[in-house]
Protein backbone atom coordinates (compact mmCIF):
# COMPACT_ATOMS: atom_id res chain seq x y z
CA UNK A 1 0.00 0.00 0.00
CA UNK A 2 1.13 3.54 -0.73
CA UNK A 3 2.47 5.60 2.16
CA UNK A 4 1.47 9.25 2.28
CA UNK A 5 3.40 11.92 4.17
CA UNK A 6 2.60 15.59 4.63
CA UNK A 7 5.23 17.61 2.80
CA UNK A 8 5.78 21.06 4.29
CA UNK A 9 7.20 22.19 0.94
CA UNK A 10 3.89 21.61 -0.89
CA UNK A 11 1.58 21.80 2.15
CA UNK A 12 -0.23 18.62 1.26
CA UNK A 13 -0.03 14.87 1.73
CA UNK A 14 2.01 13.21 -0.97
CA UNK A 15 2.58 9.58 -1.93
CA UNK A 16 6.01 8.59 -0.71
CA UNK A 17 8.43 7.28 -3.30
CA UNK A 18 12.08 6.79 -2.32
CA UNK A 19 14.89 7.92 -4.59
CA UNK A 20 16.56 4.50 -4.32
CA UNK A 21 14.32 1.45 -4.21
CA UNK A 22 14.31 -0.14 -0.77
CA UNK A 23 16.38 2.62 0.86
CA UNK A 24 15.37 5.77 2.75
CA UNK A 25 17.90 8.52 3.34
CA UNK A 26 16.82 10.95 6.05
CA UNK A 27 18.39 13.90 7.87
CA UNK A 28 16.87 15.27 11.08
CA UNK A 29 18.09 18.41 12.85
CA UNK A 30 19.60 17.42 16.18
CA UNK A 31 20.10 18.97 19.58
CA UNK A 32 22.27 21.94 20.56
CA UNK A 33 24.10 20.32 23.45
CA UNK A 34 24.41 22.99 26.12
CA UNK A 35 21.90 21.66 28.67
CA UNK A 36 19.77 18.60 29.47
CA UNK A 37 17.39 17.35 26.80
CA UNK A 38 13.73 17.88 27.67
CA UNK A 39 10.49 16.05 26.91
CA UNK A 40 9.90 18.28 23.87
CA UNK A 41 13.05 16.79 22.35
CA UNK A 42 11.83 13.38 23.45
CA UNK A 43 8.46 13.83 21.76
CA UNK A 44 9.94 14.90 18.43
CA UNK A 45 12.54 12.14 18.22
CA UNK A 46 10.05 9.47 19.36
CA UNK A 47 7.91 10.44 16.36
CA UNK A 48 10.86 10.02 13.98
CA UNK A 49 11.67 6.74 15.71
CA UNK A 50 8.11 5.55 15.06
CA UNK A 51 8.22 6.70 11.42
CA UNK A 52 11.52 5.01 10.62
CA UNK A 53 10.71 1.77 12.42
CA UNK A 54 7.33 1.58 10.71
CA UNK A 55 9.01 1.99 7.33
CA UNK A 56 11.60 -0.60 8.35
CA UNK A 57 9.40 -3.31 9.85
CA UNK A 58 6.18 -2.93 7.89
CA UNK A 59 7.59 -1.87 4.51
CA UNK A 60 11.04 -3.49 4.62
CA UNK A 61 13.04 -0.33 3.92
CA UNK A 62 16.70 -0.01 4.75
CA UNK A 63 17.31 3.24 6.65
CA UNK A 64 20.25 5.64 6.44
CA UNK A 65 19.54 8.13 9.20
CA UNK A 66 21.71 11.17 9.95
CA UNK A 67 21.02 13.41 12.95
CA UNK A 68 23.52 16.12 13.76
CA UNK A 69 24.82 17.52 17.03
CA UNK A 70 25.12 21.32 17.12
CA UNK A 71 28.13 22.35 19.17
CA UNK A 72 28.92 25.77 17.67
CA UNK A 73 27.18 28.69 15.98
CA UNK A 74 23.73 28.49 17.59
CA UNK A 75 23.17 31.88 19.16
CA UNK A 76 20.95 32.73 22.12
CA UNK A 77 17.48 33.53 20.80
CA UNK A 78 18.32 31.92 17.43
CA UNK A 79 19.78 35.26 16.32
CA UNK A 80 22.81 35.75 14.05
CA UNK A 81 24.94 37.70 16.50
CA UNK A 82 25.41 37.86 20.24
CA UNK A 83 26.40 34.98 22.50
CA UNK A 84 26.77 31.36 21.42
CA UNK A 85 24.43 29.22 23.55
CA UNK A 86 27.22 26.80 24.42
CA UNK A 87 29.77 29.51 25.20
CA UNK A 88 27.31 31.36 27.41
CA UNK A 89 26.44 28.27 29.45
CA UNK A 90 30.13 27.25 29.67
CA UNK A 91 31.01 30.71 30.97
CA UNK A 92 28.24 30.42 33.60
CA UNK A 93 29.62 27.04 34.68
CA UNK A 94 33.26 28.14 34.45
CA UNK A 95 34.18 25.27 32.11
CA UNK A 96 35.47 25.06 28.55
CA UNK A 97 32.65 24.94 25.96
CA UNK A 98 33.83 21.57 24.64
CA UNK A 99 33.71 20.10 28.15
CA UNK A 100 30.08 21.14 28.25
CA UNK A 101 29.49 19.59 24.82
CA UNK A 102 31.08 16.31 25.93
CA UNK A 103 28.97 16.17 29.10
CA UNK A 104 25.60 16.95 27.54
CA UNK A 105 26.17 14.82 24.44
CA UNK A 106 26.60 11.78 26.66
CA UNK A 107 23.63 12.70 28.83
CA UNK A 108 21.53 13.13 25.69
CA UNK A 109 22.43 9.62 24.47
CA UNK A 110 21.70 8.12 27.87
CA UNK A 111 18.27 9.76 28.09
CA UNK A 112 17.31 8.96 24.50
CA UNK A 113 18.39 5.35 25.09
CA UNK A 114 16.07 5.21 28.11
CA UNK A 115 13.23 6.39 25.88
CA UNK A 116 14.20 3.57 23.48
CA UNK A 117 14.89 6.01 20.64
CA UNK A 118 17.09 4.22 18.13
CA UNK A 119 20.39 5.97 17.53
CA UNK A 120 20.98 7.31 14.00
CA UNK A 121 23.43 5.66 11.63
CA UNK A 122 25.58 8.80 11.70
CA UNK A 123 25.57 11.59 14.30
CA UNK A 124 28.11 14.23 13.21
CA UNK A 125 29.28 17.20 15.29
CA UNK A 126 29.15 20.56 13.52
CA UNK A 127 32.61 21.54 14.79
CA UNK A 128 34.13 18.55 12.97
CA UNK A 129 33.06 19.98 9.60
CA UNK A 130 34.56 23.47 9.60
CA UNK A 131 36.72 22.74 6.53
CA UNK A 132 33.72 21.52 4.51
CA UNK A 133 31.75 24.60 5.56
CA UNK A 134 34.51 26.89 4.36
CA UNK A 135 34.58 25.07 1.02
CA UNK A 136 30.85 25.65 0.67
CA UNK A 137 31.30 29.35 1.41
CA UNK A 138 34.05 29.65 -1.20
CA UNK A 139 31.75 28.21 -3.85
CA UNK A 140 28.80 30.42 -2.83
CA UNK A 141 31.11 33.45 -3.09
CA UNK A 142 32.27 32.33 -6.55
CA UNK A 143 28.72 31.82 -7.84
CA UNK A 144 27.53 35.17 -6.45
CA UNK A 145 25.11 33.78 -3.88
CA UNK A 146 27.25 35.15 -1.05
CA UNK A 147 29.33 38.26 -0.33
CA UNK A 148 31.86 39.38 2.26
CA UNK A 149 31.57 42.36 4.59
CA UNK A 150 34.56 42.92 6.91
CA UNK A 151 35.17 39.23 7.60
CA UNK A 152 31.47 38.33 7.72
CA UNK A 153 30.00 36.25 4.88
CA UNK A 154 26.32 36.70 4.11
CA UNK A 155 23.95 34.85 1.79
CA UNK A 156 22.32 37.22 -0.71
CA UNK A 157 18.63 36.25 -0.65
CA UNK A 158 17.94 38.36 -3.76
CA UNK A 159 19.85 35.73 -5.78
CA UNK A 160 17.32 33.04 -4.82
CA UNK A 161 13.97 34.06 -6.30
CA UNK A 162 12.00 31.54 -4.21
CA UNK A 163 13.36 32.76 -0.87
CA UNK A 164 10.47 32.83 1.62
CA UNK A 165 8.20 30.53 -0.40
CA UNK A 166 8.93 27.47 1.76
CA UNK A 167 8.06 29.39 4.94
CA UNK A 168 5.11 31.12 3.25
CA UNK A 169 6.61 34.53 4.06
CA UNK A 170 7.16 37.67 2.02
CA UNK A 171 10.41 39.62 2.05
CA UNK A 172 8.81 42.60 3.84
CA UNK A 173 7.63 40.30 6.63
CA UNK A 174 11.09 38.76 6.97
CA UNK A 175 12.75 42.16 7.25
CA UNK A 176 10.88 42.65 10.53
CA UNK A 177 12.29 39.44 12.02
CA UNK A 178 14.48 40.43 14.96
CA UNK A 179 16.62 37.32 14.59
CA UNK A 180 18.39 38.81 11.56
CA UNK A 181 21.37 40.97 12.39
CA UNK A 182 20.90 44.66 11.64
CA UNK A 183 24.26 45.07 9.91
CA UNK A 184 24.10 48.31 7.86
CA UNK A 185 26.62 46.84 5.43
CA UNK A 186 24.31 43.99 4.41
CA UNK A 187 22.69 44.27 0.97
CA UNK A 188 19.35 43.19 2.42
CA UNK A 189 18.39 43.14 6.09
CA UNK A 190 17.15 39.54 5.70
CA UNK A 191 20.46 38.29 4.29
CA UNK A 192 21.77 35.69 6.70
CA UNK A 193 25.22 34.78 7.95
CA UNK A 194 27.26 31.91 6.55
CA UNK A 195 30.40 32.88 8.47
CA UNK A 196 30.81 35.32 11.35
CA UNK A 197 33.88 37.27 12.29
CA UNK A 198 34.89 36.37 15.85
CA UNK A 199 35.80 38.82 18.55
CA UNK A 200 39.02 37.93 20.44
CA UNK A 201 37.06 36.80 23.53
CA UNK A 202 34.97 34.36 21.44
CA UNK A 203 36.37 30.90 22.31
CA UNK A 204 34.81 28.80 19.53
CA UNK A 205 36.61 30.25 16.50
CA UNK A 206 38.65 28.91 13.60
CA UNK A 207 41.02 30.44 11.03
CA UNK A 208 39.57 31.02 7.57
CA UNK A 209 40.40 32.91 4.35
CA UNK A 210 38.28 35.77 5.77
CA UNK A 211 39.86 35.87 9.21
CA UNK A 212 39.13 34.04 12.44
CA UNK A 213 35.47 33.23 12.87
CA UNK A 214 32.79 30.57 13.20
CA UNK A 215 30.05 29.15 10.93
CA UNK A 216 26.43 30.18 10.69
CA UNK A 217 24.00 27.73 12.29
CA UNK A 218 22.02 27.23 9.08
CA UNK A 219 25.05 26.35 6.99
CA UNK A 220 26.01 23.51 9.31
CA UNK A 221 23.00 21.33 8.48
CA UNK A 222 23.34 21.85 4.71
CA UNK A 223 26.96 20.73 4.86
CA UNK A 224 26.48 17.73 7.16
CA UNK A 225 23.31 16.52 5.44
CA UNK A 226 24.84 16.46 1.98
CA UNK A 227 28.22 15.12 3.13
CA UNK A 228 26.62 11.91 4.37
CA UNK A 229 23.48 11.62 2.23
CA UNK A 230 24.59 13.20 -1.05
CA UNK A 231 23.02 15.97 -3.08
CA UNK A 232 19.60 14.31 -3.26
CA UNK A 233 17.90 12.58 -0.35
CA UNK A 234 14.40 11.55 0.67
CA UNK A 235 13.39 13.21 3.93
CA UNK A 236 14.54 16.18 5.99
CA UNK A 237 12.99 16.44 9.44
CA UNK A 238 12.90 18.79 12.39
CA UNK A 239 10.53 20.65 14.67
CA UNK A 240 7.97 23.00 13.16
CA UNK A 241 9.86 25.90 14.76
CA UNK A 242 12.74 25.17 12.35
CA UNK A 243 10.71 26.02 9.22
CA UNK A 244 11.88 29.64 9.40
CA UNK A 245 14.54 30.72 9.30
CA UNK A 246 16.56 27.52 9.67
CA UNK A 247 15.09 25.27 7.00
CA UNK A 248 14.24 28.12 4.64
CA UNK A 249 17.90 29.11 4.79
CA UNK A 250 19.06 25.55 4.24
CA UNK A 251 16.98 25.40 1.06
CA UNK A 252 18.51 28.67 -0.15
CA UNK A 253 22.05 27.49 0.60
CA UNK A 254 21.45 24.13 -1.08
CA UNK A 255 20.17 25.84 -4.21
CA UNK A 256 23.14 28.20 -4.27
CA UNK A 257 25.57 25.30 -4.04
CA UNK A 258 23.85 22.63 -6.17
CA UNK A 259 21.47 24.77 -8.32
CA UNK A 260 18.57 22.46 -7.44
CA UNK A 261 16.28 21.24 -4.68
CA UNK A 262 17.93 18.35 -2.89
CA UNK A 263 15.19 17.18 -0.47
CA UNK A 264 12.02 15.45 -1.67
CA UNK A 265 9.94 15.52 1.54
CA UNK A 266 10.15 18.00 4.42
CA UNK A 267 8.52 16.43 7.50
CA UNK A 268 8.03 18.53 10.64
CA UNK A 269 6.81 17.64 14.12
CA UNK A 270 4.55 19.94 16.12
CA UNK A 271 5.38 21.60 19.44
CA UNK A 272 4.89 20.06 22.86
CA UNK A 273 2.85 22.06 25.37
CA UNK A 274 2.81 21.59 29.14
CA UNK A 275 -0.51 22.31 30.85
CA UNK A 276 -1.62 24.19 27.75
CA UNK A 277 1.40 26.51 27.64
CA UNK A 278 4.70 26.56 25.79
CA UNK A 279 7.30 24.85 27.96
CA UNK A 280 9.80 27.24 29.55
CA UNK A 281 11.89 27.58 32.68
CA UNK A 282 10.40 31.00 33.40
CA UNK A 283 6.93 29.43 33.54
CA UNK A 284 8.05 26.67 35.89
CA UNK A 285 6.82 23.96 33.52
CA UNK A 286 10.16 22.91 32.04
CA UNK A 287 10.56 19.12 32.27
CA UNK A 288 13.80 17.36 31.43
CA UNK A 289 13.72 13.74 30.31
CA UNK A 290 15.86 12.86 33.32
CA UNK A 291 13.39 14.38 35.80
CA UNK A 292 10.44 12.83 33.97
CA UNK A 293 11.93 9.34 34.19
CA UNK A 294 12.35 9.65 37.96
CA UNK A 295 8.55 9.65 38.26
CA UNK A 296 7.19 7.93 35.17
CA UNK A 297 7.79 5.07 32.76
CA UNK A 298 9.43 5.55 29.34
CA UNK A 299 6.78 3.15 27.99
CA UNK A 300 4.04 5.51 29.16
CA UNK A 301 5.78 8.47 27.53
CA UNK A 302 6.05 6.64 24.23
CA UNK A 303 2.38 5.67 24.43
CA UNK A 304 1.33 9.25 25.22
CA UNK A 305 3.29 10.52 22.20
CA UNK A 306 2.03 7.82 19.86
CA UNK A 307 -1.58 8.36 20.94
CA UNK A 308 -1.39 11.81 19.33
CA UNK A 309 -0.36 12.87 15.83
CA UNK A 310 3.08 14.16 14.95
CA UNK A 311 1.70 17.28 13.22
CA UNK A 312 -0.63 18.27 16.07
CA UNK A 313 0.60 19.94 19.29
CA UNK A 314 0.73 17.54 22.22
CA UNK A 315 -0.45 18.88 25.56
CA UNK A 316 1.42 17.15 28.38
CA UNK A 317 -0.24 17.08 31.80
CA UNK A 318 0.31 14.90 34.84
CA UNK A 319 -3.15 13.40 34.29
CA UNK A 320 -2.30 12.56 30.68
CA UNK A 321 0.76 10.56 31.72
CA UNK A 322 -1.20 8.80 34.50
CA UNK A 323 -3.82 7.85 31.89
CA UNK A 324 -1.02 6.57 29.65
CA UNK A 325 0.36 4.42 32.47
CA UNK A 326 -3.12 2.97 33.05
CA UNK A 327 -3.36 2.16 29.35
CA UNK A 328 0.02 0.40 29.47
CA UNK A 329 -1.28 -1.72 32.36
CA UNK A 330 -4.37 -2.56 30.29
CA UNK A 331 -2.18 -3.63 27.36
CA UNK A 332 -0.01 -5.75 29.65
CA UNK A 333 -3.02 -7.50 31.15
CA UNK A 334 -4.31 -8.25 27.66
CA UNK A 335 -0.98 -9.75 26.61
CA UNK A 336 -0.94 -11.87 29.79
CA UNK A 337 -4.39 -13.20 28.90
CA UNK A 338 -3.27 -14.05 25.37
CA UNK A 339 -0.25 -15.92 26.69
CA UNK A 340 -2.49 -18.02 28.93
CA UNK A 341 -5.02 -19.10 26.28
CA UNK A 342 -5.37 -22.91 26.42
CA UNK A 343 -8.09 -23.52 23.81
CA UNK A 344 -6.59 -25.89 21.21
CA UNK A 345 -9.68 -26.25 19.05
CA UNK A 346 -9.46 -25.61 15.31
CA UNK A 347 -12.16 -22.92 15.16
CA UNK A 348 -11.44 -19.51 13.62
CA UNK A 349 -13.78 -17.20 15.50
CA UNK A 350 -11.25 -14.35 15.60
CA UNK A 351 -9.99 -14.68 12.01
CA UNK A 352 -11.94 -11.71 10.59
CA UNK A 353 -11.16 -9.54 13.63
CA UNK A 354 -7.43 -10.19 13.31
CA UNK A 355 -7.29 -9.63 9.54
CA UNK A 356 -9.37 -6.44 9.78
CA UNK A 357 -7.13 -5.10 12.55
CA UNK A 358 -3.97 -5.69 10.54
CA UNK A 359 -5.45 -4.01 7.47
CA UNK A 360 -6.83 -1.03 9.38
CA UNK A 361 -3.57 -0.58 11.28
CA UNK A 362 -1.48 -0.29 8.11
CA UNK A 363 -4.13 1.92 6.47
CA UNK A 364 -3.92 4.34 9.39
CA UNK A 365 -0.13 4.34 9.53
CA UNK A 366 0.16 4.77 5.76
CA UNK A 367 -2.05 7.85 6.02
CA UNK A 368 0.60 10.33 7.17
CA UNK A 369 1.53 8.22 10.19
CA UNK A 370 -1.89 8.41 11.84
CA UNK A 371 -0.80 6.75 15.06
CA UNK A 372 -3.94 7.64 17.01
CA UNK A 373 -6.15 5.81 14.47
CA UNK A 374 -3.70 2.92 14.45
CA UNK A 375 -4.12 2.56 18.21
CA UNK A 376 -7.91 2.74 17.85
CA UNK A 377 -7.85 -0.34 15.61
CA UNK A 378 -5.78 -2.22 18.18
CA UNK A 379 -8.12 -1.33 21.05
CA UNK A 380 -11.11 -2.45 18.98
CA UNK A 381 -9.39 -5.82 18.58
CA UNK A 382 -8.65 -5.96 22.31
CA UNK A 383 -12.30 -5.30 23.15
CA UNK A 384 -13.58 -7.97 20.77
CA UNK A 385 -11.03 -10.67 21.58
CA UNK A 386 -11.32 -10.11 25.33
CA UNK A 387 -14.98 -11.09 24.98
CA UNK A 388 -13.90 -14.18 23.07
CA UNK A 389 -11.48 -15.10 25.85
CA UNK A 390 -14.22 -14.58 28.43
CA UNK A 391 -16.22 -17.24 26.57
CA UNK A 392 -13.14 -19.44 25.91
CA UNK A 393 -13.65 -19.06 22.15
CA UNK A 394 -10.24 -17.63 21.25
CA UNK A 395 -7.91 -20.44 20.18
CA UNK A 396 -4.22 -20.88 20.95
CA UNK A 397 -3.37 -20.45 17.25
CA UNK A 398 -5.32 -17.17 17.10
CA UNK A 399 -3.76 -15.92 20.33
CA UNK A 400 -0.30 -16.62 18.90
CA UNK A 401 -1.18 -14.75 15.71
CA UNK A 402 -2.30 -11.72 17.72
CA UNK A 403 0.86 -11.86 19.84
CA UNK A 404 3.03 -12.01 16.72
CA UNK A 405 1.22 -8.98 15.28
CA UNK A 406 1.52 -7.03 18.54
CA UNK A 407 5.23 -7.83 18.76
CA UNK A 408 5.72 -6.36 15.27
CA UNK A 409 3.66 -3.31 16.24
CA UNK A 410 5.81 -3.01 19.35
CA UNK A 411 8.96 -2.79 17.25
CA UNK A 412 7.46 0.53 16.12
CA UNK A 413 5.71 1.87 19.24
CA UNK A 414 7.84 0.18 21.95
CA UNK A 415 5.24 0.34 24.71
CA UNK A 416 4.96 -3.31 25.84
CA UNK A 417 7.77 -5.16 27.60
CA UNK A 418 7.18 -8.62 26.14
CA UNK A 419 10.30 -10.01 27.79
CA UNK A 420 8.88 -9.29 31.23
CA UNK A 421 5.47 -10.69 30.32
CA UNK A 422 6.68 -13.82 28.54
CA UNK A 423 5.99 -17.22 30.06
CA UNK A 424 9.34 -18.29 28.71
CA UNK A 425 10.96 -16.42 31.60
CA UNK A 426 10.68 -19.33 34.03
CA UNK A 427 13.31 -17.77 36.26
CA UNK A 428 10.91 -14.98 37.17
CA UNK A 429 8.71 -17.32 39.18
CA UNK A 430 9.76 -18.64 42.57
CA UNK A 431 7.60 -21.71 41.99
CA UNK A 432 7.50 -24.31 39.22
CA UNK A 433 4.66 -24.56 36.72
CA UNK A 434 3.75 -28.00 38.11
CA UNK A 435 3.45 -26.60 41.64
CA UNK A 436 1.35 -23.70 40.36
CA UNK A 437 -1.13 -26.17 38.86
CA UNK A 438 -1.26 -28.09 42.15
CA UNK A 439 -1.98 -24.87 44.04
CA UNK A 440 -4.78 -24.00 41.59
CA UNK A 441 -6.31 -27.49 42.17
CA UNK A 442 -6.12 -26.96 45.95
CA UNK A 443 -7.74 -23.53 45.58
CA UNK A 444 -10.54 -24.94 43.40
CA UNK A 445 -11.19 -27.63 46.03
CA UNK A 446 -11.50 -24.96 48.75
CA UNK A 447 -13.83 -22.90 46.54
CA UNK A 448 -16.11 -25.90 45.96
CA UNK A 449 -16.22 -26.40 49.72
CA UNK A 450 -16.95 -22.67 50.11
CA UNK A 451 -13.81 -22.19 52.19
CA UNK A 452 -13.30 -18.74 50.67
CA UNK A 453 -10.63 -17.53 53.06
CA UNK A 454 -8.41 -20.57 52.47
CA UNK A 455 -8.90 -20.23 48.69
CA UNK A 456 -8.01 -16.54 48.78
CA UNK A 457 -4.91 -17.19 50.87
CA UNK A 458 -3.59 -19.45 48.08
CA UNK A 459 -4.25 -16.69 45.54
CA UNK A 460 -2.43 -14.11 47.68
CA UNK A 461 0.57 -16.39 48.33
CA UNK A 462 0.92 -17.03 44.60
CA UNK A 463 0.69 -13.29 43.93
CA UNK A 464 3.55 -12.69 46.37
CA UNK A 465 5.63 -15.03 44.22
CA UNK A 466 4.72 -13.10 41.06
CA UNK A 467 1.89 -15.36 39.88
CA UNK A 468 -1.55 -13.92 39.10
CA UNK A 469 -4.67 -16.08 38.77
CA UNK A 470 -7.49 -15.34 36.31
CA UNK A 471 -10.92 -16.88 36.83
CA UNK A 472 -13.36 -17.27 33.93
CA UNK A 473 -16.32 -19.47 32.92
CA UNK A 474 -14.02 -22.29 31.85
CA UNK A 475 -11.86 -22.35 34.97
CA UNK A 476 -8.66 -20.68 36.22
CA UNK A 477 -5.59 -19.67 34.26
CA UNK A 478 -2.39 -18.00 35.48
CA UNK A 479 0.27 -15.54 34.38
CA UNK A 480 3.12 -13.46 35.76
CA UNK A 481 1.94 -10.47 37.77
Amino acid sequence: MTIKLYNTKTRKKESFKPITKGLIKIYVCGVTVYTDVHIGHGMSYVYYDILLNYLKYFHNYEILYVRNITDVGHMVGDTESGEDKIEKRAKDRNVHPMELVYKYSHKMWQNFDKLMIDRPNIEPYASAHIIEMQEWIKKLLETGFAYEVDGNIYYDISKFKDYGKFANLKIDEMKKDSRFENDPNKRNSADFALWKKAEPKHILQWPSPWGNGYPGWHLECSVMGTKYLGNHFDIHGGGIENVFPHHQNEIAQNYGYFQKDIVNYWVHTAMLMVDGKKMGKSLGNYITIESFLKKHSPLAFRYLVSAGHYRKPLNYTEQSIIDAENTIERLNNYVKRLIQVKNNESTTVAKITIETTKENFTTAMNDDLNTSNAWATIFNMIRDTNKMMDDNKLTRIEADEILAFLKTVNLVFKVINFQELSLDKKSKAEISEEDIKKEIERRNKYRKEKQWEAADNIRLKLLEKGIALYDNKEGTTWGFA
